[in-house]
């Protein structure tokens, strides 16, 4: 009788706990960041998508509502927009169709994933015909009511010398933003000239634990310095999402799957 009791007791356990990760996995919160900059005139909105890995359990006509809802002014896709694995493209072309249906600017990056995919240059061409804007090692000027910012776009695999051209024509004018897949990747080549940069690639550490953080992240390790939401990089601003999606194993606890929504006053 005993036995059984236990048995019944891991088994609830085991449930609950399958309905959590289901939950972090599949349901995808909206993280709302705020800063501010004397640089602007008025407030300017982002949508930053990052690390979506055609993902199918993520509710698509959710994170589209959000982004409508949102308004924002560009939207910023920072790679691993497919898995490396991926082949059929059709859910993260359904994705990148309806959000340049809303009518913003829609500007992308590589990440690790688009690179280690064997079909990465169908996947590329077809976004690009689609209406969106890659950013490899180049910028972009873009008004925005009587602010103009610089949008600037590393590679993943951006060398030294494709960070120093990419940066040689920063203006301190402007509100310069970076998007880069990996957060830390450039910062050895950050001396002041970029306002904010938006990454992605760690998952938020994928697996977090209260007050310690994530747990691993590629490219960093067990117990990342740089692993999910606001830091400073002497005067930058370093913003990373968590991501709408999962590779390798899709499990994550403490951090769920997300967009975010950021606003610049």
């Amino acid at each position: 009788m005993k036995k059984s009791k236990i048995f019944i007791l891991l088994l609830a356990m085991a449930l609950l706990l399958f309905l959590y990760i289901d939950d972090q996995i599949s349901n995808f919160r909206v993280n709302r960041v705020e800063l501010q900059t004397e640089k602007l005139e008025e407030e300017i909105r982002i949508t930053q998508i990052t690390d979506f890995h055609s993902n199918d359990r993520v509710d698509l006509n959710g994170v589209l509502e959000s982004v409508r809802l949102f308004d924002p002014d560009f939207i910023a896709l920072t790679g691993d927009i497919i898995d490396f694995k991926t082949v059929d493209f059709s859910l993260s072309y359904e994705l990148i169709d309806r959000l340049v249906e809303t009518g913003k600017p829609v500007y992308f990056v590589y990440g690790n994933h688009e690179h280690g995919n064997q079909h990465f240059r169908e996947f590329i061409n077809g976004i690009e015909d689609r209406g969106v804007d890659i950013l490899d090692e180049r910028s972009v000027e873009l008004p925005i009511g009587d602010n103009t910012i610089m949008i600037y776009g590393s590679d993943f695999y951006s060398t030294s010398d494709g960070y120093e051209k990419l940066f040689s024509s920063v203006d301190a004018r402007y509100y310069n933003i970076l998007l880069a897949h990996s957060p830390n990747r450039p910062i050895p080549y950050l001396h002041g000239e970029i306002d904010l940069m938006l990454s992605g690639h760690t998952h938020g550490g994928q697996v977090r634990l209260p007050i310690v953080g994530g747990v691993l992240s590629p490219g960093e390790g067990f117990f990342p310095e740089y692993d999910k939401g606001l830091m400073k990089i002497g005067d930058t601003t370093l913003y990373i999402d968590s991501g709408l999606g999962n590779s390798v194993l899709p499990i994550r606890l403490f951090n769920p799957v997300q967009i975010s929504e950021i606003i610049i006053k």
